[in-house]
């Protein structure tokens, strides 16, 4: 056989090939025919209710049975709401069932060759409700939602909240609160190993919006399906800070000052605080409440009344007092730790404690005959007498000590001068690095230098080697008048 033969019998040989297979295809006539449709809902078994997802969240499938095994399931996604609507579909068999966060779901085998009522049953991995939203201060939510575990098995789940000023938000396009750039944020706890519960947490809000809030949750084996409760709106209003009362625990205290202690929910912006002060002098201070508050040159041993206002985005809230009771000059400017209360704290900077206590004992160990005010221990000393030293409690200083005190030196890694305060005779305050305690550390140079205004006598600042502040820092904090020297 030649050449030219062999190829003819070979191009004849597969073109019937071809054709046979051709003949045992059957093309597929519905082109053109989409009349069959289905809507319908997930309706969660034990209670009725529809059950919600997010968007993507969850899928439904159809697997056309006129192909059988050989067909490839068509996935169409649902509505976060927990619906879903087709209105294009070939006329045919099917099987129909659900892709998402269920523990258990049924499975449809029927007819859509018209448009027909189509819901699915279906049991979440989690059952949410918000049971409760309470409003306060216009902006505030209190959040109440409870959950169940319908997987009985499960080990471990994360549950929370998702809000957003959009529509049914989901936790797919949400960030963490201390994130910022998002219109979607989520508060989750994590590890939960209780099938069910019930939280309540409070939220803050931007005035004179609308927000839309979700219970969300999942079990460890549901990768990264989430169950949601029904969406809730929240409308917010005007802040209104009128509701906050005024109530203030006072913290170290001395015969002329106090740190106020606030527990102001985060609407609060600026707390302004106004006395007249022991020299007849009017004060007016605004401080940020992650900031210390104090009040500060009152008379000695008196009660002072103190008018509090809260500020918050333009917004004004009454007036309201509060009474500050200073020492007696001859109490101990921190008593002793068995009659202290809970809420007073030793000092607001242990750095400033240690070189006080350093201080104290150059003054009052030469008094008493004992060598320990030239060692570096004497930096320990006020923790000593305060605690395990019994009988040496008399050794602190008292509150007409510290207004001794007309030069101080401090050291270490200080972060606030608000334990100053009581020195209202200081004259000059030298700042140095750390040398008994915290060797070669220094003070924080954004610490707030403001205080020192408190001081109406201190006239001079003098400013160790390598530590971080100037004379511009002096000045820019309305300083000028004190006389710097590096």
């Amino acid at each position: 056989m030649n050449r030219t033969r062999l190829y003819i019998n070979i191009k004849l040989l597969l073109l019937a090939v071809l054709t046979l297979n051709l003949s045992g295809c059957e093309l597929d006539e519905r082109v053109d025919d989409l009349t069959g449709g289905y809507e319908g809902a997930f309706i969660d078994r034990l209670t009725g209710e529809k059950v919600a997802t997010e968007y993507y969240g969850a899928k439904l499938k159809l697997l056309d049975l006129e192909y059988g095994n050989v067909a490839v399931p068509l996935e169409y996604n649902t509505l976060p709401e927990g619906t879903y609507r087709n209105t294009k579909v070939y006329p045919s068999r099917y099987k129909v069932w659900a892709n998402g966060p269920f523990f258990e779901l049924d499975t449809i085998y029927g007819d859509i060759r018209s448009f027909k009522k189509m819901d699915l049953i279906v049991t979440p991995n989690v059952t949410l409700r918000i049971k409760k939203v309470e409003m306060l201060y216009g902006i505030t939510a209190n959040v109440t939602f409870t959950y169940q575990v319908n997987d009985e098995r499960s080990k471990n789940q994360e549950i929370g909240l998702v809000y957003s000023k959009e529509q049914y938000p989901g936790q797919r396009t949400a960030m963490n609160e201390s994130e910022s750039g998002s219109h979607t944020y989520k508060r989750i706890k994590k590890n939960l190993t209780e099938l069910s519960g019930e939280f309540t947490e409070t939220l803050f809000l931007n005035p004179n919006s609308t927000y839309y809030l979700r219970a969300l949750g999942r079990t460890e084996s549901a990768g990264d399906y989430w169950n949601y409760s029904e969406q809730t709106v929240i409308n917010t209003t005007d802040i209104d800070l009128s509701s906050l009362p005024i109530e203030a625990a006072v913290g170290v205290s001395s015969a002329t000052s106090a740190i106020l202690q606030w527990a102001f929910p985060p609407v609060v912006d600026e707390i302004k605080v106004s006395y007249t002060d022991r020299d007849g002098e009017e004060v007016m201070d605004k401080f940020k409440p992650t900031d210390y508050s104090y009040v500060a040159n009152l008379p000695h041993n008196q009660k002072s009344t103190i008018r509090v206002q809260l500020l918050a985005k333009g917004v004004s809230g009454p007036e309201q007092t509060l009474e500050v009771q200073t020492k007696p000059l001859a109490d101990k400017y921190v008593p002793a730790s068995n009659t202290r209360p809970e809420n007073v704290p030793f000092y607001n900077d242990s750095e400033f404690k240690k070189s006080l206590s350093g201080e104290w004992a150059l003054i009052y160990g030469p008094t008493i005959g004992e060598d320990w005010s030239t060692t570096d221990l004497r930096f320990e000393y006020f923790d000593w007498w305060d605690t395990w030293l019994i009988g040496f409690a008399d050794r602190m200083p008292t509150c007409q000590d510290i207004e001794n005190f007309k030069s101080l030196t401090i050291q270490g890694e200080i972060q606030t001068l608000v334990d100053i305060l009581p020195f209202v005779n200081l004259e000059t305050l030298s700042i140095i690095k750390g040398k008994g305690f915290s060797v070669d550390k220094t003070i924080n140079p954004k610490v707030d230098l403001t205080v020192l205004k408190k001081l109406k006598k201190l006239n001079t600042v003098i400013i160790g080697p390598d530590v971080p502040l100037t004379k511009k820092n002096f000045d820019d904090a309305g300083l000028t008048h004190l006389t710097i020297t590096k």
